[in-house]
């Protein structure tokens, strides 16, 4: 099943109650507070609250991770992995910022333009 979302500028909250199984994407923003079992994409920002947990692949404009993720991340800009966060699997950015507390264990490589 996959979940697919077309308005511009928008911004989908996932709340702690909801589970999905199967890929997310988005064009816009998202914030979640739930699970997601498949990979997430969108053009916007990922916003992953400290209840957040996603097991697949994210690709987004920006992360913020407050929850875990088990997978790959591609992100074309700034990547934050704060306090609480937990990252297990390979990481390409832009810009890299890993607050004291934050757990990582995989590769990390820059993305530099060419």
């Amino acid at each position: 099943m996959k979940i697919q979302t077309k308005p511009t500028n928008s911004q989908t909250i996932i709340a702690e109650d909801v589970s999905i199984d199967g890929d997310m994407i988005l064009s816009g923003n998202v914030t979640i507070y739930g699970e997601i079992r498949g990979s997430v994409h969108t053009n916007g920002a990922i916003q992953l609250a400290k209840s957040g947990k996603i097991f697949g692949d994210v690709k987004a404009s920006m992360i913020q991770i407050n929850g875990f993720i088990e997978g790959d991340a591609q992100i074309n800009g700034p990547a934050e992995l704060l306090k609480g966060c937990e990252l297990v699997g390979n990481l390409q950015y832009k810009v890299l910022t890993i607050e004291d507390g934050a757990q990582f264990s995989g590769r990390c490589d820059i993305i530099v333009d060419e």
